[in-house]
C-alpha cells in the first residue's frame, strides 16, 4: 500500500509542475535534447554552478509558451530581433519550474520591475551570487507588441551591469508569491486628513495621530540624512512643544524594502522593528496602528495612528512630490478567505488521494466458477 500512495503522490506532483521554456545567455551552459523536460533539480544544479562567479537575472514573462519564440511582427521581423544577437545563448523547450529552481538555489533574492517606459523602477547594483528577479509592469493588448517592447527593455537593461552576469528568459510561475505584473489600483484615501512631503525623498499621510489616545498635531517636517543618506535619513515631525517631536529612522535594507526604526515621541521610545516596511515602489499603508513602548510596572504608553500611509522610494529617478505607490497593507496577505480557501483545497486534494489510492488497489478474482462442473443445488423446505 505504500508503494501505491508514493505513486499518487508522484501523480499529483507530476500534474502540479510546470514546464516552461526558457532562454539563456550571458555565459556558457550545457545544452539539452529539445524533447526532453529538464528536471527541476537538474536546472537547479546548473544555476548553482553559475551563481558561484555570476549573478542571475530572471526575467519573467506572462504567459511565455514556446510559440511567442516565433512571434513575428508586422513588417515579418522577430519580435526578439535583440536577443537574437547575444551570445552565448542556449535554448530549452521545457524546464521543469525554473523560476523556484533559481529560488532555491540563491542565497541572495532581490526582486524588481520594469515600468512602461522600459526602465528599472529601483536601481539594481551587481553582485556576484545575487539572483534578481525583474517582472514587467506593462501590459499591451497585442501580444506582438508587448514582447518587441519587452525585447528593447532587456537590451537596454542588460547594459547597466558591470559584473559578470547570465540572463534568464523564462515564465512567469503561476504560484508566484508576488503578483508578477500589476494594473495600478486605488491606493489608500488621501483626503481628509494630513499630508507631509519631502521632495522625492519621503512622504507620509495620515488622518490623526495620538499619545495614549490624546491626539496631538504636527506643525512640520524636517528630513536629515545620514553618514549614507542613500540608505538612511532621520525624520523629525515637530510640534508646538520643542520637547514633544516625533521622530524615527528610514532604513533601506536588503531587498529593496525600506522601514522605519528608533520611533521615539516625548523622549519614549516605542517598538516598531519589523512593524512598519514595504517595498521602496509601493507605500507602506495601514488603518489603525498602535506601538507600544516598553512596560514599565505593568503600564506602557501607546502612540497610535488613523489612516497612515508611508513611502521612501530611495531612488533618483522620482520626482518632486510624487504620488503614493501601491498599497502594501499591513494586514498581511494571509486572510480568513484564504485560510478558508487553502482549506478547501486540501481536502479536495485528500479526496482525490485516496480516491487514487482505491482506484489502483482494484484487482481481479482469484476465483472463478467451473462451467464444466456440478452444479450447486440448495434444498429449500418450508417448515
Amino acid at each position: 500500500m505504500l508503494w501505491k500512495s508514493l505513486i499518487a503522490l508522484c501523480v499529483i506532483g507530476a500534474a502540479l509542475a510546470e514546464q516552461t521554456p526558457v532562454f539563456l545567455w550571458g555565459a556558457n551552459s550545457e545544452a539539452k535534447p529539445s524533447l526532453r523536460t529538464v528536471p527541476q533539480a537538474e536546472f537547479a544544479d546548473q544555476l548553482a554552478a553559475l551563481l558561484k562567479d555570476h549573478m542571475v537575472v530572471a526575467f519573467e514573462e506572462n504567459g511565455l509558451s514556446t510559440k511567442d519564440f516565433l512571434c513575428a511582427n508586422s513588417q515579418a521581423q522577430s519580435c526578439y530581433a535583440k536577443l537574437q544577437g547575444v551570445s552565448p545563448k542556449t535554448y530549452y523547450t521545457s524546464v521543469e519550474n525554473p523560476s523556484e529552481a533559481l529560488r532555491s538555489v540563491a542565497a541572495k533574492r532581490e526582486h524588481n520591475s520594469i515600468d512602461a517606459s522600459g526602465r528599472l523602477v529601483s536601481p539594481a547594483k551587481c553582485s556576484v551570487g545575487t539572483a534578481l528577479f525583474v517582472s514587467f509592469e506593462d501590459d499591451e493588448d497585442v501580444r506582438e507588441a508587448t514582447l518587441e517592447s519587452h525585447d528593447s527593455a532587456i537590451a537596454a537593461i542588460s547594459k547597466q551591469f558591470d559584473c559578470k552576469v547570465a540572463y534568464l528568459y523564462l515564465a512567469t510561475p503561476s504560484t508566484a508569491p508576488v503578483v508578477q505584473r500589476r494594473k495600478r489600483r486605488d491606493t489608500a484615501a488621501t483626503t481628509g486628513g494630513i499630508m507631509w512631503v519631502s521632495g522625492n525623498q519621503f512622504r507620509i499621510f495620515y488622518t490623526s495621530v495620538m499619545y495614549n489616545g490624546v491626539p496631538f498635531s504636527v506643525n512640520a517636517l524636517t528630513i536629515e540624512n545620514g553618514t549614507s543618506p542613500a540608505t538612511t535619513f532621520s525624520v523629525k515631525l515637530a510640534t508646538a512643544e520643542a520637547t514633544k517631536s516625533l521622530t524615527f529612522d528610514v532604513v533601506y535594507g536588503d531587498g529593496g524594502y525600506f522601514s522605519l526604526t528608533n520611533v521615539a515621541y516625548a523622549g519614549q521610545a516605542f517598538r516598531s522593528t519589523g512593524i512598519i516596511n514595504a517595498p521602496t515602489t509601493f507605500s507602506y499603508s495601514c488603518g489603525n496602528l498602535t506601538l507600544e513602548t516598553a512596560a514599565t510596572d505593568n503600564m506602557y504608553n501607546t502612540l497610535s495612528f488613523n489612516s497612515l500611509q508611508i513611502q521612501a522610494p530611495f531612488s533618483s529617478t522620482y520626482k518632486e512630490n510624487f504620488p503614493f505607490g501601491d498599497s502594501w497593507d499591513c494586514v498581511g496577505f494571509v486572510s480568513p478567505g484564504i485560510l478558508m480557501g487553502l482549506l478547501v483545497v486540501i481536502i479536495l486534494l485528500v479526496i482525490v488521494f485516496i480516491g487514487v489510492c482505491w482506484m489502483m488497489d482494484i484487482n481481479t478474482m482469484d476465483r472463478f466458477d467451473d462451467p464444466k462442473g456440478k452444479t450447486i443445488t440448495i434444498n429449500a423446505g418450508v417448515d
